[in-house]
């Protein structure tokens, strides 16, 4: 699915116990190749569809719960940078990462601006994409309008994000300081976006600031 010329979101799915969890990867392209974040296990068959965007020049996987098809991707694009937030090359060693992705360290910040989210041990890192004013999220929100499977209802609800576009109480237990938390929030907030990918649910395409300050107000965040 394309949301502009230079934005494309992937799907996939992962099978959890009594529900299917979509799973989107968002491509970037840029002047110097694409960004792939948060890649998917359905790359041989989505590589036709990435090669319309440009040459796959960095892989990113954006917080410590997404890395499963980290593998895969460096398999499909060789040629890649494998960029990764702080604490994989503890968690992951089996991968050959390439950089650590941090602020400083982000090469494309005049294309794709980066803001790591502190005080979770997530580590989650979003992205800002100023010419299409999109802003790429892994689990930070989730936003499945149309859930499947027979425990959806009964997870989602433990979630509190059924058929709504939320934080999960699964992120927020990852919290350990609510303040850097809550600043992380604010400066993401700064950004100009006018859309948001999320790696769980559909694109919010219409009212995306409004959606992100309610579901910032539930959890008491703003």
């Amino acid at each position: 699915m394309k949301l502009h010329e230079d934005v494309m979101v992937l799907a996939s799915s992962k099978k959890m116990p009594l529900m299917h969890l979509p799973v989107m990867s968002t491509a970037i392209r840029t002047s110097r190749g694409v960004v792939l974040i948060a890649p998917g296990d359905r790359l041989s068959s989505q590589e036709a569809e990435l090669a319309t965007l440009g040459r796959v020049t960095d892989v990113v996987a954006p917080n410590l719960y997404h890395h499963e098809s980290v593998h895969l991707a460096q398999k499909t694009f060789p040629q890649a940078t494998i960029w990764g937030v702080e604490g994989f090359k503890q968690k992951r060693p089996d991968i050959e990462w390439d950089k650590v992705l941090t602020v400083d360290n982000w090469n494309y910040g005049d294309e794709i601006q980066i803001q790591t989210i502190k005080g979770t041990k997530i580590n989650e890192a979003v992205f800002f994409h100023p010419k299409s004013k999109t802003l790429v999220v892994t689990d930070l929100f989730f936003n499945l309008m149309q859930p499947k499977g027979v425990g959806s209802w009964l997870i989602l609800h433990a979630f509190g994000t059924y058929k709504k576009f939320g934080i999960s109480s699964l992120y927020m237990r990852s919290v350990f300081d609510r303040e850097a938390f809550k600043k992380s929030l604010r400066d993401i907030s700064k950004f100009d976006f006018q859309s948001i990918v999320v790696s769980h649910g559909d694109p919010l395409t219409q009212d995306a600031r409004a959606n992100f300050e309610r579901a910032l107000q539930e959890r008491d965040l703003l």
